[in-house]
């Protein structure tokens, strides 16, 4: 069905169009020059709405087309890159926890043995101090001595190496925390897509919501040149949106 406006506006023109064509049998040229003037306005009215409406769609079209174009991409590639680099993290976090649960393991042993000897050799050694031990008591302390200086000096090395490899495993957390940044990125990327097209989606509806409220500019400019610019120039896509909403596409 035809809109209510295009068949007033098609009434008007037949009817400046007899009244053309009775001016020109009377011979009247000033009223012909206006009706001919009339009959142009009419025509560049029509013209310049469907002009603005291949312009909405135009400036929509690209729009969406960038905004999906986007996603696409980051679901197609870089999703795929940040599953295996999750993964990576995964794999480099159960590692470090493994080296750090064996170090745990092996050492907790060492230590314990020295604070039992140690323990033991403290007893005997009060013994000796409150001159409580014999000769040959004392001789089985010195060997003990002996044996526990051999065994802190064995077990001592044995600790330092897996404390080493505890803090060795820990490196892992600084290009973990790169991946996991980079995996953060991708999925701000992803929302601000997802947020751009609801906007513009958003925006398609109110467009056809206000397509009433709003009367045509008189003509439109493009981006912004340096120097030249003023009040009407338009600088980004935003204000692209606003200028055809306002002007009822």
């Amino acid at each position: 069905m035809q809109p209510a406006t295009n068949k007033s506006e098609d009434v008007g023109q037949l009817q400046l169009a007899k009244q053309l064509v009775q001016a020109l049998e009377a011979g009247e040229d000033d009223r012909v020059h206006s009706l001919m003037q009339d009959l142009a306005e009419i025509r560049e009215s029509r013209l310049f709405v469907e002009l603005g409406k291949l312009t909405r769609e135009l400036h929509d079209a690209l729009s969406n087309f960038r905004v999906d174009s986007k996603v696409s991409e980051l679901a197609e590639k870089d999703f795929v890159d940040a599953r295996e680099r999750l993964n990576y993290v995964i794999s480099m976090t159960e590692q470090s926890a493994n080296t750090t649960l064996a170090a745990a393991e092996e050492g907790i042993p060492l230590s314990q043995e020295m604070e039992d000897r140690a323990e033991e050799l403290k007893t005997e050694w009060l013994r000796f101090r409150e001159r409580q031990m014999n000769v040959d008591e004392f001789r089985e302390l010195s060997r003990s001595i002996d044996e526990f200086l051999h065994t802190i000096h064995a077990n001592s090395g044995k600790l330092r190496s897996r404390l080493t490899d505890v803090v060795v495993a820990q490196g892992y957390q600084d290009l973990t925390g790169q991946i996991i940044r980079r995996v953060i990125d991708l999925v701000q990327d992803v929302e601000h897509g997802l947020v751009e097209m609801i906007r513009l989606s958003g925006k398609a509806e109110q467009a056809k919501a206000k397509a009433k409220k709003h009367e045509p500019r008189d003509e439109l400019q493009g981006p912004a040149v340096p120097g030249l610019a003023d009040a009407d120039t338009l600088n980004n896509q935003d204000e692209v949106d606003d200028l055809l909403s306002s002007l009822g596409f």
